[in-house]
């Protein structure tokens, strides 16, 4: 075994991924090599360091109150309500510039219409079924 291939079996024994046949040839190769023992033992060293240390995760209050904030409720609100008037104004202005222009067919323009309206129905009563769903979630303390 040469130095390359007991640097990579000296960090898969550290992390204890190393087979069991495996293991007596590397430790043969550490007791003879001195640069491969020093780096086994720096590995080692690392190791109960960064086990020593504790990576606390956040609070599941913290995560509850993320969505409960009121600025960002007020901003999710804000943002949906923006994006219904903008798709309200975008559709009226197309139907408006539409039946004003007088070389357009009366039967185009009825059927531009009534794909418009049947969209904005659609928008408006999907919205109202998402909010209407939003305040009934019984898994709202379930985290995703």
């Amino acid at each position: 075994m040469n130095c390359d291939e007991a640097a990579v079996k000296c960090q898969m024994l550290t992390d204890d991924e190393l087979d069991e046949n495996e293991i007596g040839e590397v430790i043969e190769h550490i007791s003879t090599c001195r640069n491969c023992r020093e780096e086994y033992t720096d590995l080692l060293k690392l190791k109960h360091k960064l086990t020593a240390v504790k990576n606390s995760a956040p609070d599941e209050d913290w995560f509850e109150s993320l969505s409960k904030r009121r600025g960002r409720r007020f901003f999710n609100r804000f943002a949906l309500i923006l994006l219904a008037l903008s798709y309200l104004l975008f559709f009226g202005y197309t139907v408006f510039n539409m039946m004003r222009t007088p070389s357009e067919d009366l039967i185009s323009k009825i059927v531009v219409a009534g794909a418009v309206v049947s969209v904005i129905i659609l928008f408006v009563s999907a919205l109202i079924d998402r909010i209407r769903e939003s305040r009934t979630d019984r898994y709202k303390e379930v985290m995703k």
